[in-house]
């Protein structure tokens, strides 16, 4: 057992430049806290680990160990599925470099804003069979749940082809172009976005969640909060909804207030060993 806490700085989990952790480990680890993982946004094209450097510190305050990655940025020869790769090898590499400092991580929470919301939600309800580390619960701000989404798409009223911006992000996405000409098969493009929304995913066994997303978010539209909702309410799923009426996609830093409470929560009924 270690006696002094434990920084591990910009560790390798694999040969890309992208392929970097950073752990923070708590004094006297007693091996009964999980891990809490955050994963950075920036429309899966930008964002660094590094901004989390200090909520890592905070947490490792309360007793838990706490970690945060980069991971390979959404380009034509990366699409999203090498994203979701990342995280297993990077979850893979924290818990052997844990387990070196007498810490077991077993159970973790996932969190991140905007695409790093998306990442948790979508790896804990879609890879928690084979995870190294097994998902107790997600806390997403901001995160896009629905990739097909009529409102993310095309905006009101709805249109063809997809918004702009979206064309090249989701063409790299899926590995499938977008396409702007006429006849050009989108349906084959929603299919792809599906398998890649983490809606997709919900079932009676996914873990506990916890979305908190502005209602005036132009970027992510409030509906795709509310089918993630309603997806985790038809399957008996525990959830909390925490919609911010006069909040957009950045949130404010007074949502993080509200919300530390309930994330503190979970983090303490989801990792948290019980004593023998």
């Amino acid at each position: 057992m270690n006696h002094s806490p434990i920084d591990i700085i910009d560790a390798p989990y694999g040969a890309h430049e992208r392929q970097r952790f950073d752990l923070l480990i708590p004094a006297d680890y007693e091996k009964r806290h999980g891990l809490i993982l955050f994963i950075h946004g920036g429309a899966w094209i930008g964002g660094d680990k590094a901004g989390y450097l200090e909520e890592l510190e905070v947490w490792r305050e309360k007793g838990y160990a706490a970690a945060s990655i980069n991971y390979h940025y959404i380009a034509p020869d990366a699409p999203m599925g090498t994203l979701v790769s990342d995280m297993i090898l990077a979850l893979y590499a924290i818990r052997r470099k844990a387990a070196v400092h007498g810490a077991d991580l077993c159970r973790v929470l996932l969190t991140g804003i905007s695409a790093g919301g998306h990442l948790s939600l979508l790896y804990a309800y879609s890879m928690a069979d084979i995870s190294p580390i097994t998902p107790a619960c997600v806390v997403d701000y901001s995160g896009p749940t629905l990739l097909d989404d009529p409102d993310l798409l095309y905006g009101t009223p709805k249109r063809y082809p997809p918004e702009e911006k979206w064309i090249d992000l989701y063409s790299n996405l899926t590995g499938i172009p977008f396409s702007t000409e006429p006849g050009a098969d989108l349906e084959r493009n929603l299919v792809e976005l599906c398998r890649w929304s983490p809606v997709t995913y919900v079932t009676k066994n996914s873990p506990p969640t916890i979305i908190v997303h502005g209602q005036r978010d132009d970027v992510v539209p409030y509906s795709n909060a509310t089918a993630l909702r309603d997806a985790l309410e038809k399957n008996g799923v525990e959830y909390v909804f925490m919609p911010m009426p006069d909040m957009g996609h950045s949130l404010e830093s007074p949502v993080y207030g509200e919300s530390r409470l309930l994330f503190a929560a979970y983090a303490e009924r989801f990792l948290d060993k019980p004593t023998l």
